[in-house]
This record gives structure tokens, sequence and C-alpha cells, in this order.
């Protein structure tokens, strides 16, 4: 029996007395988001001013009594590199020797990383602000972003996390912030600087502890025999039970009447409870597989328990539930002892059709009862000697569940059998019992980022893989075979072609201002609106990314469809609209839909762009009018020149999209487009649709046209160029309109021309309009475009079928 959690590794044997050592994913999100709080901090440090609330932030502290700066003085110290070898040889001497080393590692590199960033950002101390700043210890020198005693004390408080209990968290949490507080109040840095210094310690520590992984807790049988004799459950000969168990602590025992019994301790700080890995679950594949995690403990073992006993209930062989209590310190599920091996644990040669027919049939009656088991990997169904199987852990199971539920668990025991025999005999057999409609709505779920920790693990180390199980399945119900070329060959015709088109373009439109004024136009100031410009695309591109969901009847993962977006942007390049159409409905046909229907999914995205195009110019415009911001228009600079450019370039890429879809077979399906708009029309105007559905994906597609406009703005900002927001909204939704109904607009050349003469016609000087429009168009299409290029080769086998 192998209980479930999120661990990306199952834990090593025990190796003369060595315990075994986890990594989790969460961890690497911890130092993403500490990276984005250093990269947000180090946009404001670069503008060299002082904000009112920084100013404001920095006197509170600061100007605490003088009476507190012996205690925080003392507290202080504990971000100084001087007391990282101190903690850790006290960690040493009580031996934690995992965490002595994490701590001094984590605590030197944050002291060498402060330092560096330090002398990349050369921002000054307090003191050399206009601010009035007092220092207790007297005036300090040196360099203030990020505070390095900040950095350190993050990076200790992070690196000790995993060894000590919830309360001594909270306390070594609260010191490293009382460390950050503390510079601020003896005048050393300010406010930004400490959450920087912060950010970088958080993510160094999670680093830290991703590398070298942290170690389990253990459990000692006495404690869990007392919380069993205190809950009226007396176990004799109570030890560790040999099963592999990622977030429980598995025992075996005896009760008073001989029955043998499985005892599963509950861990109190599993990392599902995590809400970081909650969030990171939810953004990556739109599913938590714990939905009960966040309960108290005895709440879980009680779900447990109601779980296992509803699906015995409705004909599952299940163990027989006999104690499920607990509290927050923790909880014990006791059930009866199955006698049996795991699938896993099953030679190929005995995983025969008729056991794995048996095997379906308890999914069939577990889903029957509308129960989702969550982790239903090949461990999880012990097989006794007589060939029944059953179905143990429970402790992930959700009750009155979905069909997206029900479908994830088949795609789970999908894969984990088809590491182990062959993916036809796993997909005809589950065909055969499950039925056609189930196994194709498990298709989305056959994706590494669905599966479990404990399957995705498998699969990178090269048992198998998932494709030819997807091919499996898609062959026994006779959908399309994914393998199939989505276009033909481009030719060298058509490659010289786009990319003359595309280097007319990246070369060009600077040319056309002048080199040197173009280069000239990046003002002071002006890498802080960059990246404003940059954090505005990439959030735009998640909202499209969002609107495409709302497209599709099926659970799609949203970082996938970012992925793809990026895909079809390269595809667009070579083979313009049409290809862009075909590449994102390959995408979603790869997650399961059928042909058809990813076809039409694709235009219903399409046509509520033109929709909320509209809507946005139409606001924009109104609002520009009311308030007077659309100013007085001028005639284009550099008109007949621009003009002769933007064509020449997007002549060239028009003839290299012809020439590589001379062999294909798609249309450009802007008729279909049309068509479904229409449909939608009358489908909303009749009451038909789901329109929650409908309205999220106006929204966010509305938000997405927003944004980019504002990056649009911002990049106009950051070349020093003087423009009205509303009158660049209203301009930007206006072509964005244009390019949604005619796309062959958008193409290179063009659509680059036609930021710039609308920029300059707004009052733009031509070296901000030309330097403008190429920014905006590299973070929004030519770099999306060339990541998506790098990605197309490996897409199909990592996201698709």
């Amino acid at each position: 029996m192998t209980p479930a959690g999120p661990a990306v590794t199952p834990p090593e044997p025990s190796r003369a007395g060595r315990r075994p050592v986890h990594r989790h994913p969460v961890d690497l999100v911890r130092v993403v988001l500490g990276l984005a709080v250093l990269g947000l901090g180090f946009l404001v440090a670069q503008r060299g001013e002082l904000s009112a609330f920084e100013r404001d932030v920095f006197q509170l502290v600061n100007d605490l009594p003088q009476s507190v700066f012996p205690i925080v003085w003392l507290v202080m110290q504990l971000g100084n590199v001087v007391a990282v070898p101190v903690v850790a040889a006290v960690a040493a001497l009580t031996r934690r020797l995992r965490m002595a080393r994490d701590m001094l590692l984590a605590g030197v590199l944050a002291y060498f990383a402060a330092d560096l960033v330090k002398s990349v950002v050369q921002r000054e101390r307090p003191g050399g602000f206009a601010v009035a700043v007092n220092f207790p210890e007297g005036p300090v020198g040196g360099l203030g972003f990020i505070s390095g005693h900040s950095a350190v004390a993050a990076a200790l408080a992070t690196a000790a996390v995993p060894y000590l209990s919830r309360r001594a968290r909270r306390v070594a949490w609260a010191l490293a912030w009382t460390v950050a507080l503390a510079r601020v109040y003896v005048g050393a840095h300010l406010p930004l600087d400490v959450v920087g210094g912060l950010g970088v310690g958080w993510a160094i520590g999670s680093l830290v502890h991703w590398l070298l992984g942290v170690p389990r807790r253990e459990v000692s049988p006495a404690r869990v025999g007392q919380l069993l004799e205190r809950y009226g459950l007396p176990v004799r000969d109570l030890r560790p039970a040999d099963v592999r168990a990622r977030s429980s602590h598995p025992f075996e025992g005896v009760d008073e009447r001989g029955r043998r019994l499985y005892v599963k301790f509950l861990e109190p700080d599993r990392s599902e409870r995590d809400w970081l890995f909650r969030l990171w679950r939810l953004l990556a594949v739109r599913d938590i597989k714990d939905a009960d995690a966040v309960a108290p403990l005895g709440q879980q073992a009680e779900h447990e328990a109601v779980a296992a006993m509803i699906a015995r209930e409705r004909g599952v062989r299940v163990a027989r539930v006999f104690l499920a209590r607990g509290s927050d310190r923790g909880a014990v599920v006791v059930q009866e002892h199955l006698p049996g091996r795991g699938l896993d644990e099953l030679p190929a040669d005995e995983l025969t059709p008729e056991l794995l027919g048996r095997v379906w049939e308890q999914v069939r009656l577990l889903h029957a009862a509308r129960v989702a088991h969550h982790d239903l990997v090949a461990s999880s169904v012990l097989v006794d000697d007589d060939g029944r199987p059953s179905i143990v852990d429970f402790g992930n199971a959700l009750t009155g569940a979905g069909d997206d539920a029900m479908a994830g668990d088949v795609a789970e025991l999908m894969a984990s059998l088809a590491l182990r025999t062959d993916p036809e005999l796993v997909a005809d057999t589950a065909v055969a019992v499950l039925g056609p409609d189930a196994v194709a709505a498990a298709l989305p779920g056959l994706a590494p980022l669905s599966l479990s920790s404990a399957t995705r693990s498998e699969v990178r180390d090269g048992r198998a893989r998932l494709h030819p199980l997807r091919v499996a399945v898609r062959r026994t119900l006779g959908l399309p075979d994914p393998r199939r070329p989505e276009f033909g060959p481009p030719g060298i015709g058509a490659r010289l072609a786009v990319a003359g088109g595309a280097a007319l373009v990246l070369v060009g439109v600077p040319l056309l201002a002048g080199a040197t004024a173009f280069l000239d136009s990046v003002e002071r100031g002006g890498w802080r609106w960059l990246g404003a410009a940059l954090a505005l695309a990439v959030v735009a591109r998640g909202a499209n990314a969002a609107a495409a969901l709302m497209t599709v009847e099926r659970r799609l993962a949203v970082g996938r469809t970012y992925g793809a977006s990026m895909v079809a942007e390269a595809a667009s390049l070579l083979h313009g609209s049409a290809g862009w159409r075909r590449s994102a409905a390959r995408f979603v046909e790869r997650a399961g839909v059928q042909p058809a229907a990813a076809r039409r999914s694709i235009d219903r995205f399409v046509a509520g762009a033109i929709v909320a195009a509209v809507l946005v110019a139409a606001g924009t415009l109104v609002m520009a009018l009311v308030e007077d911001r659309l100013g007085d228009w001028e005639a284009p600079e550099a008109l007949v020149p621009a003009v002769a450019l933007g064509l020449a370039a997007w002549a060239l890429v028009l003839a290299g999209q012809w020439l590589a879809r001379r062999h294909d077979t798609g249309t450009g399906s802007r008729r279909h487009v049309t068509r479904t708009l229409r449909e939608e029309l009358v489908r909303m105007r009749r009451g038909e649709g789901d329109p929650w559905r409908r309205g999220g994906q106006l929204g966010w597609t509305m938000l997405a046209v927003g944004l980019e406009g504002s990056a649009l703005a911002a990049a106009m900002h950051a070349v020093g160029a003087s423009v009205p927001l509303l009158a660049t909204a209203t301009v930007y939704a206006g072509l964005h309109l244009l390019w949604s109904v005619l796309p062959a607009t958008s193409a290179p050349g063009a659509a680059e021309v036609a930021l710039v003469l609308a920029l300059t016609a707004l009052g733009a000087p031509l070296a901000s309009a030309c330097a403008a429009a190429l920014v905006f168009r590299l973070l929004t299409f030519w770099v999306p475009a060339a990541i998506g290029s790098l990605l197309t080769a490996r897409f199909e086998h990592r996201f698709g079928a």
C-alpha cells in the first residue's frame, strides 16, 4: 500500500541508517518567486529615486524609540555572515548534520549573491537620499540594494524550515523579518533593500533544498501506539511497514483479536498543505490532487475513511476501516491488512488481459460510486494470490466526483500500467471494460504534468514514454494518427523569402529613423518602462491563453496553452494565419478533442477576439473623445519610405508563406470564422450555450487587448515618446481589430509599419515611434515566435499525444 503525495522522486532506500531524501517541485516555484521579487526591486531601484511610500515606511521604522536598540542590535547579528558558521555549528552539535550543511551553504551563497547584486545596481544607502535618517549605531557606508543581512537571515530561515516544528518555523521567519526591519531601524537600508534581500535569501535557500533534497520526518512507533491507545484501539507489535510512502508514515501491527492491521499516520506538514504547491498545481494543470489537504488532520483521516467505505459499500474490493481519528498534531487511519502485491511489483508476464480486465472492473465500480481516487497508480492496486485486485490508499480521494476527476483516474492508471506492459494491451482492456467514451475523456490527462509525481518520475527515468500509449489509445478509438505531418516541407525558397522579410523589418525599421537617433531614443529610466512593457506583454499572453481555455470543454493547462500560443506564432511565420490556426487546433486535438471540434474552438477564439477588439476600440474611442485625448492628428512622418519598407517586407513574407503552403491541404478558414461568429450571435439570442464560459472568454480577451495596448504605451514611455494613453489604446485596439479581421495585415512588415505610421500620426517623433513599434513587436510577436520555434520540435512529445 503506497500512500499518495506530491514528492518528485520516490524516497531512497535506507542504507546504513541513512534517511530518505525528497525533492519537491514547490521549491522551484519559490526560487522563481524570489527571483521575481529581486527583478521587480531591481527595476524600481534603477530609477535612482525614493518614492513617497518607501520614504514613509522608512521613517516609520527608523523613528522607533532609541530604547529598543540593544535588543534590535542583538537580533540583527543573525544576518551577519559571521553568524552563518555559528548557527551551522549549533545545528551540528544537536546532531542535525543535514540542517547544518544546508544552513552553511545557503548563508554563504546569500552573502556573496547580495554583494554581486549591490555591485550591479549601485544604489545608495538611506544617507544618500533626501530623507532624515537616525543612526543609532552611527552612519553606515557602502551600497544599499540589496540588504546582505536580510538575504543571509532569509536564507538561514529557509534552509532550517524543513527540519523544524511548526512553531519553530514561525520563530525562524519572525527572526528573519526582525533582522530585515532592524536594518531599516538602524538607518542602514531602505525598505526596498530589505525586501529584495529577503527574496534573494528565500530563493537561495529553496534552491539548496531542491538540489540537495530534504530528509523525511521520522515518526516513532511509540508515538503512534500512544495515539492508537488514546483512541481506544491498542495495537501490539507495531512496526514500520515495508512499503514506500511519500506523505504519510505506514505501520503494521496486530490488535487484541489477533487481526493484522495497516496503520497510516498522516504527516502533519505534508507538502499538499503548502499553498504554493496548490497554486502551482492549479496554474499548471488546473487540478489539485488533494482538495482536502488543508483541512484539519482529523477531518482528512475521516474523509479518507468515508471514501473507502463508500467504495466498499458499492462493490469495490477495499480494506475494512477500523479507526479514523486525529488532531492537528497527528492523525491515524487504521484498516485491515490486505495480503498481496501491488501491480507495480508484478512482472510483465503476470499482467495478463484477464487480470487487467478485473482491475478495470474495479475502476468501473469505483467510478459508478462517483468516487475519484486521485492517485490511482499501479501501486494503489493490490493483487492477492487468487488474482483478485483491491484498491487501496484513498487519502486523496474525492466523493461525489465529476467526470474530469474520474477521467484523471483512468489516465493515471493507464500511464502507470503502460510503464510495465504493452500500451496496446492497456488501451484495449480499458476500452473493453470502461467503454470508448471514458477512455477518450482520459486523453487530456495523458500528459506529464497531469500525472502523479511517482508516474512522472518513472517516465523521466526512461522506463517508458507516454507517446506509445497515446498512439495506442487513439488507434483503439479510431482517432486520427497524431503523428501525421501538420505542414508540408516549406522548401529553401520559402525559408529564404520569410527570413529576408524578417531581416528587412528588424534592420529597416531602425534605419528608417536613422541608426543614431534610434539608439539614442532610450532615455534615462527607460529600462524601467521596458521592464513594465515586458511584464504587460507576458501577462497579456497569459490572458489570451485563459480565453482560449474557455473555448474548449476540456480541462487544459494554462501553462501548456501558453506554450502552444508561442508555437502557433512560430507556425504563422512560414504558414500565415492558416498555419497559426492549424497549429493551435492541433494542440487542442492532442488534448483529446475531436479534430472538427478542435477547429471550431479556434474559430470561436478568433471570433471572440474580433468582438473584444470592437468593444475595446469603441470604449477607448468614446473615453478619448470625452476627455479630448486624441489630440491633433498629423501627417505620418516618413510616409513614403515607411510604406515602401513595409510593402517590401510584407511581399517577401507573403511570398514565402505562399511557397510554404503550396502543398498544404488546410484552408485559411476566415470564412469559417465568419460563420462561427454568426452562429455564436444566434446562440446568444436564443439563450443557448454556457453564458459564463462565453462571458469569460470575452472578458479575458478584452483584458488581453487592454494589456497589449498598455504594453505599447509603456514601450513608448521607454523611448521618450509623449502620447496620451487613451489615444494609444484607441489606435492599438483599431489595429488589433484590423489584424483579427484581415490576418494578412498582421504579417511582418505590415504590422510594424502600421504601428510606426499610427504613432507618428499621434505626434510621436519618428525615432521614438520606430523604437516603440519594434520593441512592442519584439515582445508580442518576434520573441514568442522564436521561443515557439524552439519548442516546436519537442512540443508534441512534451504536451501532446
